[in-house]
């Protein structure tokens, strides 16, 4: 019984840590095209389609 229970929490421990990987490859997407997260208010960048985890903030290459 212990062994089925610990079977169980590390199943829940390793699908935690893939979905949060998953989650911030969505992330990395800017840094591969080369920019940055910058605020909205820059000027002077061109905006690259990527995502950005503040929605105040876009993909920005200078």
């Amino acid at each position: 019984m212990k062994l089925l229970f610990l079977l169980f929490l590390l199943l829940v421990c390793f699908t935690q840590i893939g979905s949060g990987h998953r989650g911030n490859l969505r992330f990395r997407q800017c840094e591969k095209m080369g920019g940055m997260c910058k605020n909205q208010k820059t000027h002077g960048c061109s905006i690259l389609p990527a995502e950005c985890k503040s929605r105040y903030k876009h993909c920005c290459r200078l």
